[in-house]
């Protein structure tokens, strides 16, 4: 494998040296610099340039470019807005006419606080308007999904949901209607957005366009924590971060892990969290009580009744584990049986050869490979979703998926 071509070029006067064709934001960022982007979000295929955030000056061009869409080449010298007066006003031109039609309304946004928008009309953006005509409105809020508002007027046409639904999810769903000025983001057919991965639009969205409405008015960001944790509704195991206000879970994130989820979640994670606080939920430890059915225990006698019983089985102890554990928590269950009761016998809902053991990887392969095939007759998206995008990405980068049923699997190993 040959070795990557070095190229060396400068920005703001900070030489730098990357490979061949790496973005120039990422170039700028390994130089210390920042190039404000809005619509850049490189997984989500190749730049499109569309909110002109990234304009910078190159050496040799007339004209400003978008960033975002550019290459490091040898000896290129860039000057962002930071070092470029030419660039400097681009960028401020650029806030003032996504400003045009943006309505006042941060107090009351759920994006307020973390919204990139607000964070670079700060940075870069004009101090006050000289537009004094009325805004354009729109009906607001959309539910175009049971889980998803669209407020048209704060949308600023960066195209990241839309390419979202059509070059991720694949499900073409979310569609931009009309053109120019007159462009909207809305569903195909005006049909509610039925998809697994719907809601990474949410978080994809650079402004408060699209909102979750289970977070609706819900808390801000100086009232919330988010605590880094991981899913346990399915095997993948993505990384998310819970949000909680007043010891309550209030909202799930997306946590990007490059091998597992590549910062995408399902519709499943993301949402179903209010099954924490279902009302047939049980909360408290429970004993059979003879005749009586159950009685509801404290936490201490349960866990003292708990040790008693496990102690006096004498290692008699067989664990059944339901694979959805994390790994942590099952190493915990694990030495606390083996260093604690003597047991050393566990079973899991589907027993695996140590012969595998050779041949795993992690769910980032099934993006690069050649050819993949998908055993069994339950959907994919169904049984492990984030699984789903790794197909996909991989189709998409030229590998030949098949599917096999068991039942067909089966009758062929037979004949074999």
């Amino acid at each position: 494998m040959s070795a990557l071509e070095l190229v060396t070029l400068k920005i703001d006067g900070v030489e730098v040296e990357v490979p061949r064709g790496t973005g120039l934001v990422e170039t700028a960022a390994v130089a210390g610099i920042e190039i404000p982007v809005f619509c850049y979000e490189p997984r989500l295929g190749p730049p499109v340039g569309a909110c002109r955030m990234c304009l910078v000056e190159v050496e040799g061009i007339p004209k400003l470019q978008a960033g975002c869409t550019l290459t490091a080449q040898p000896d290129m010298v860039v000057r962002t807005a930071a070092g470029s007066e030419k660039a400097a006003e681009g960028q401020n031109a650029t806030l003032e006419f996504i400003l045009v039609n943006h309505p006042l309304d941060c107090p009351v946004c759920d994006k307020g606080g973390e919204c990139p928008l607000q964070d670079l009309t700060f940075r870069w953006g004009p101090g006050q308007t000289r537009m004094t005509f009325p805004k354009r409105t729109f009906d607001k809020p959309i539910p175009i999904s049971p889980t998803i508002a669209l407020d048209r007027e704060r949308c600023i046409l960066c195209y990241r949901c839309t390419r979202f639904s059509e070059n991720v999810s694949e499900d073409g769903q979310l569609v931009a209607r009309n053109r120019g000025s007159m462009s909207l983001i809305t569903t195909f057919e005006d049909e509610p957005y039925r998809a697994p991965f719907s809601g990474n639009v949410i978080e994809l969205c650079p402004v408060g366009a699209l909102t979750s409405t289970q977070y609706r008015f819900e808390g801000r960001p100086w009232e919330i924590q988010n605590v880094p944790t991981v899913c346990g509704l399915c095997p993948v195991g993505c990384n998310i971060s819970a949000t909680t206000r007043e010891g309550k879970v209030r909202r799930i994130l997306s946590r990007n892990h490059p091998e597992v989820d590549q910062g995408w979640l399902c519709d499943k994670g993301r949402f179903a969290y209010p099954h924490l606080y279902a009302e047939d939920r049980i909360r408290e430890p429970l004993e059979r009580v003879r005749r009586r059915g159950f009685g509801e225990l404290s936490w201490n006698d349960a866990i003292d009744r708990a040790e008693e019983l496990l102690r006096g089985a004498g290692g008699r102890i067989v664990t059944a584990l339901s694979g959805s554990e994390t790994l942590e928590q099952a190493y915990a269950l694990g030495k606390l049986l083996r260093q604690g009761l003597g047991a050393h016998s566990a079973v899991l809902p589907e027993a695996t050869s140590d012969a595998l053991d050779a041949f795993r990887a992690p769910l980032s392969a099934i993006g690069r490979a050649e050819h993949v095939v998908v055993i069994g007759e339950d959907r994919v998206a169904d049984r492990a979703p984030i699984v789903e995008l790794w197909i996909r990405q991989a189709r998409r980068n030229g590998a030949r998926v098949v599917v096999q049923s068991e039942q067909n699997l089966d009758e062929e190993l037979e004949r074999q």
